[in-house]
């Protein structure tokens, strides 16, 4: 079966959407899944997304990461929305849509897409030290994907996302589920930069959502700041995350903002 596919990206992130929303027998295995994501042998992308039908919301967003695994991703929901609006699958702004993670509700305004965040975690404070035996102020936290960061003290250490992203996301303690892990530099109080390893892809992108949303709210924690807004510098463009900051420590009205853009559209055979 030859289906149409449309290629998008997120600062960065980038995705191929495929619209299941008319019929159901769109269905890929594990084995396609790895071959369209390759970068060398097919379409190359961080993950597909399949729009599908939605019993009681606008529409249902299943994400596949490249090694045919499933999760909920912040960047491939921001232009799995901008494609819903695009084609004509809806028409409501904002709308809401399923995900791995659960429900959550999307605006576009403009040239950006704002995401609902749902489902997020407490920040657990973490100890790691590296090679020189020096401590990094370090967290975990759920933002729809596991998320793990790191403190550094310069920018130029970002550079070692890939090493220090596979040293944590192979330990004894996240080897099994696996974990994202994020680096970050604190530009100020309202704003950061940051270098991300995706689990699921085992590779540095040039941009995550989740991991966006987790590292500014980690920020904000971090520098007890009363910012309600941290703008987020990715190697694939600047992202922002909006909050409430809750009296308890926790986050509510967690919004993921930034670009989509279709890039390419093409046909593939199933």
């Amino acid at each position: 079966m030859t289906i149409p596919f449309y290629k998008y990206q997120g600062t960065g992130n980038d995705f191929i959407i495929i619209n299941s929303f008319e019929t159901e027998k769109i269905q890929l295995d594990v084995n396609q899944i790895q071959s369209f994501c390759s970068r060398k042998f097919g379409i190359g992308s961080d993950g597909i997304i399949l729009i599908k039908k939605s019993i009681g919301h606008h529409f249902k967003m299943v994400f596949f990461n490249p090694d045919g695994s499933q999760s909920f991703c912040g960047n491939g929901a921001r232009c799995a929305v901008h494609f819903a609006y695009s084609s004509g699958i809806i028409n409501d702004n904002p709308c809401v849509f399923e995900a791995f993670d659960g429900i959550h509700k999307a605006y576009v305004c403009e040239e950006e897409v704002k995401v609902e965040m749902s489902k997020i975690g407490s920040i657990e404070s973490k100890m790691i030290a590296n090679g020189e035996g020096r401590n990094h102020p370090s967290y975990f936290i759920e933002t729809g994907s596991p998320h793990f960061a790191s403190y550094v003290d310069d920018k130029g250490s970002l550079d070692s996302i890939l090493e220090y992203g596979k040293e944590i996301r192979y330990s004894n303690e996240y080897k099994n589920e696996g974990v994202n892990v994020n680096l970050i530099f604190g530009v100020a109080s309202n704003r950061i930069r940051m270098r991300t390893y995706e689990r699921g892809v085992e590779d540095e992108t040039l941009s995550c959502g989740t991991g966006a949303t987790a590292c500014a709210l980690i920020h904000s924690v971090h520098c007890n700041s009363d910012e309600n807004m941290i703008e987020i510098e990715t190697m694939g463009g600047m992202l922002k995350v909006s909050f409430d900051k809750l009296s308890n420590g926790e986050f509510s009205n967690v919004h993921l903002i930034g670009p989509a853009k279709q890039v390419f559209h093409g046909q593939i055979d199933i």
